[in-house]
């Protein structure tokens, strides 16, 4: 076990989900179970999100080509040996799945609305220390996410403004409000394939 998030202190930074504390994960870098030849690297740390049904931290993970996608605490605690699969989960009162066994619970590498959420703050703040200031609307952003196994898609996202539209507040850099600031413009599946076969030449 990694750690239980039930009884261990987890501070974030304030305004964001990120936790404060690496636990020495940012940097290890994880072999996709179901493609050899793509790699995760943890790049950020996130807080467990109550109610819901798989608790624990949360990693955030890029792959060779920008991809994003997230891993969570038990099945990444299995990917590093630090459980086996049919042991129990203390901190989750479950039994660790095997690794891609879906028909166990195996989640694996994948996002949910939340993840994505998190994963935009992250970009909107790079943006922050870029502008300086109050974002100009109509800003567009692309990111490549790994939705799920075979499920990989590139989005177009553009801030429509800055601000808090019930109260004018701004800027507003706050994670609760991130889904009124940002629109999807487009969205289109790709399939992943080795840099040698990539389209993008990577």
């Amino acid at each position: 076990m990694l750690l239980n998030p039930s009884r261990q202190p987890l501070p974030v930074w304030p305004g964001t989900r990120v936790l404060s504390q690496s636990f020495g994960l940012v940097g290890v870098v994880f072999e996709d179970p179901h493609q050899s030849e793509r790699c995760w690297t943890v790049t950020t740390i996130f807080a467990p999100i109550p109610g819901r049904a798989l608790g624990g931290i949360r990693t955030k993970l890029v792959d060779q080509q920008g991809f994003v996608t997230f891993l969570n605490q038990r099945d990444m605690e299995l990917l590093l040996d630090l459980a086996k699969p049919g042991a129990w989960c203390e901190w989750s009162n479950s039994i660790y799945p095997g690794v891609t066994c879906a028909n166990e619970g195996w989640f694996g590498f994948c996002v949910d609305s939340l993840d994505l959420e998190d994963d935009l703050q992250e970009r909107e703040l790079l943006l922050r220390q870029q502008y300086g200031g109050a974002l100009p609307s109509n800003i567009e952003l692309t990111r490549r996410v790994h939705a799920e196994h075979h499920h990989d898609y590139e989005e177009l996202m553009m801030l429509l403004w800055d601000k808090d539209v019930d109260t004018g507040y701004s800027p507003d850099p706050r994670i609760e409000t991130i889904g009124r600031r940002w629109v999807q413009v487009e969205r289109n599946n790709v399939q992943w394939r080795p840099a040698c076969h990539s389209p993008w030449g990577r």
